[in-house]
């Protein structure tokens, strides 16, 4: 997770994922009151909002891996060629 942003009497929480986007949701109504009650400040407001450079974010499969792997250091496909890896 992102440290907090404040604006205007709402607190925005930034999370990495849609599982603990999901988890935040649902602590968010606790989380609000714990804070407006310590605060003794009942105008604040929590929001909950999922990382937009987060989501963007492509995952690499085993072949994209090894791809990148071979074109960092050629010797792993000499490796792999020398060792009859490949199917």
């Amino acid at each position: 997770m992102n440290n907090p942003s404040i604006n205007n009497n709402i607190i925005t929480i930034s999370t990495i994922n849609k599982m603990n986007f999901k988890e935040v949701k649902g602590y968010r109504n606790r989380i609000q009151t714990f804070i407006s009650k310590e605060l003794n400040n009942y105008l604040i407001s929590v929001d909950v909002k999922l990382s937009e450079e987060n989501t963007k974010k492509s995952y690499l499969d085993s072949k994209d891996k090894l791809d990148i792997l071979i074109k960092n250091n050629p010797d792993i496909e000499k490796l792999i060629d020398d060792l009859k890896l490949r199917i």
